[in-house]
């Protein structure tokens, strides 16, 4: 019997309590969306970040939530992470603080004050208090349709459905996801190479506006936008709270296509050497065919057995896994006859892909150019190579 009066005075007093919290910030909670601007440091920092803010002075409550934290201390972490699922959460910090980290960064910060009734700031409150809870916090992460400015989007959708229309006017229909990530990767060269490697034709559809909103300054915009039912603005005030300084920042002289060309350029002059002195750099195949095979079981790896968006990837074309066990037939004289015929089918690959590289539904990372163009001189070579050798073998 203690037990139950105890639930029930428990339970009365949270209602209680939420209609006191309910009646005290009736003049003084404020809701608004905070946007980070994009840092080149790292990687992932790239695209900016967003997130919530709730705050009311007078119960010194200034909160930020933040639906892009992750746990290295997850069980089977970077298991999960390698398979494609990530697994992130939303996580409650001080205000204050997040905001001397991203100006301790040189870090954009724009404030988006939101346009809401007190019973619909307080429904957004309690949504969010209720999102961090241990049971509710975890999310799949996803690039594109459920990350931490996408999760924002959701929850005003959740909170209060029907109630957001977006215009879109002024938010380009033409750029598919990828374009829209290779505009800011414009200093992260190796970044986008990998990105643009590893995820398939799902990257290359037309991002529509409502989907633009997946990077943090199209939320920004679509916000700004965005009215309500009755015709009013969702947002009632845009406070820029600190500008980054203009800092110079080193590029690399070796990026993709710097390296690609320079490699096409030693591999073009030792295919001469090989020709003038009718010689063959076998291992020198070996290694670059063992190398494309491995990025090719990669591929099929993140293709068939995870959930990342890598299905459908026309990069396999020059990528092909078979070149990994081929590699190991140049030191086999019983399989020559039988390199010489993939090598010739392995040309006529290359050359159609090259031929075909503004039809084909994905948009392939221009630096790859030169590595598929040196790919087809090798290739093109070796069935020579092969065929001069079996020819001279039955003479």
């Amino acid at each position: 019997m203690n037990s139950l009066f105890s639930k029930v005075f428990i339970i009365i007093n949270l209602f209680i309590s939420s209609q006191l919290f309910s009646y005290s910030v009736a003049q003084n909670l404020k809701v608004s969306v905070i946007t980070i601007g994009p840092s080149q440091e790292e990687l992932y920092s790239a695209f900016g970040h967003s997130g919530i803010r709730v705050i009311d002075d007078s119960l010194g409550i200034d909160y930020f939530y933040n639906y892009g934290v992750f746990d290295f201390d997850q069980p089977n972490f970077y298991l999960n992470f390698l398979k494609g699922k990530l697994l992130y959460m939303v996580v409650k910090y001080d205000y204050s603080s997040v905001k001397e980290y991203y100006i301790s960064n040189n870090r954009d910060i724009k404030e988006q004050i939101l346009s809401l009734s007190l019973n619909q700031k307080i429904d957004l409150f309690k949504y969010l208090e209720n999102n961090i809870l241990e049971e509710n916090k975890y999310y799949s992460y996803n690039y594109l349709y459920d990350n931490c400015a996408t999760k924002i989007r959701d929850v005003l959708n959740d909170v209060f459905p029907n109630y957001i229309y977006y215009d879109f006017q002024d938010v380009s229909y033409s750029l598919s996801y990828r374009e829209l990530m290779d505009l800011y990767l414009s200093y992260q060269k190796w970044g986008d190479l990998g990105i643009d490697i590893c995820l398939g034709v799902e990257i290359d559809k037309i991002a529509e506006g409502y989907n633009t909103m997946y990077l943090p300054d199209y939320l920004f915009s679509s916000l700004s936008n965005a009215k309500t039912t009755k015709g009013e603005k969702l947002i009632s005030e845009e406070i820029n709270i600190f500008s980054s300084r203009n800092i110079s920042i080193n590029h690399s002289f070796f990026g993709p296509w710097e390296t690609f060309f320079f490699l096409f350029i030693f591999l073009l002059f030792i295919s001469f050497r090989e020709r003038k002195y009718d010689i063959w750099y076998k291992k020198l195949d070996f290694l670059i065919f063992l190398i494309t095979g491995s990025i090719g079981f990669l591929l099929l790896f993140l293709w068939f057995f995870t959930d990342h968006i890598s299905a459908y990837n026309y990069n396999i074309i020059w990528a092909l896994p078979v070149n990994f066990i081929v590699a190991f037939f140049f030191f086999n004289k019983k399989m020559l006859n039988q390199l010489k015929h993939y090598f010739l089918f392995y040309s006529i690959f290359l050359m159609s892909l090259i031929l075909l590289w503004n039809f084909i539904p994905q948009k392939l990372n221009n630096s790859l150019f030169f590595l598929i163009l040196l790919l087809l001189i090798r290739s093109f070579l070796v069935f020579l190579k092969i065929k001069k050798i079996l020819t001279l073998k039955f003479i």
